[in-house]
């Protein structure tokens, strides 16, 4: 299978190669949407986004990015540059249960693993040895950070954020844009557009935009609480 990679400026990149590598892919090139001073050096060529060659735009798309809201504004402007698909990686070591759903454009990277029931939306992320338990859901654009496990039945709401290391009990919702933070034991559903650390996890700030400050927007465009 070939490849487009587009927004190759995390260091993130790196990982999602290393997967490409393990199952056999081929990436065409890069896109460097914009300048952020890192550039991945084991692929070429890179281009900006006013020099995508038209034969690239019949590939589907790999958005190697952490940041939930990131990836929601540049699916857009992927589609809008003509390209019409997104790849889904799952890196060959994650375990992945056979009734598991993983949508369009998701990246499971590796020794990550997948329960039974269990359903990832469009451009979710999973990074590294995240556990996701048995009819656990993840809405589109969410991220698992590396390490973190959610116990059976969780609900991950779009573009929410689940930090490092992070615990999530059984049955707990994570809202919309939420933020998990890194180590936190989550005992009690998280508010939309909410920072939660500690052990118990608790709010401390509301009304944030997402992780990194930036939202994914509902689907009739809304990006703010």
């Amino acid at each position: 299978m070939e490849c487009v990679l587009y927004g190759v400026g995390s260091p993130f990149v790196e990982d999602v190669r290393e997967a490409l590598v393990r199952l056999g892919w081929t990436v065409r090139g890069g896109v460097a949407n914009i300048e952020t001073g890192f550039r991945p050096a084991r692929f070429a060529p890179i281009v900006g986004r006013d020099e995508i060659p038209r034969d690239w735009l019949a590939l589907p798309v790999v958005l190697p990015l952490v940041t939930p809201g990131h990836r929601w504004s540049l699916e857009r402007e992927v589609l809008e540059l003509g390209f019409q698909s997104f790849a889904s990686v799952v890196d060959p070591t994650a375990i992945v249960a056979s009734t598991t759903a993983v949508g369009e454009g998701a990246i499971v990277i590796a020794g990550a693993v997948l329960a039974a029931e269990s359903t990832l939306g469009r451009l979710v992320c999973v990074n590294k040895a995240a556990v996701i338990g048995h009819h656990a859901t993840v809405a589109d654009y969410a991220t698992l950070g590396p390490g973190c496990v959610l116990c059976g039945s969780v609900t991950v709401g779009r573009g929410a954020f689940v930090g490092a290391g992070a615990v999530v009990n059984p049955g707990v919702s994570i809202g919309a844009n939420a933020l998990v933070g890194s180590g936190s034991v989550v005992l009690r559903d998280v508010p939309e557009h909410a920072l939660v650390v500690g052990n118990p996890a608790v709010v401390v700030r509301n009304g944030i935009a997402g992780y990194n400050d930036v939202s994914v927007g509902d689907p009739a465009g809304g990006t703010r609480p």
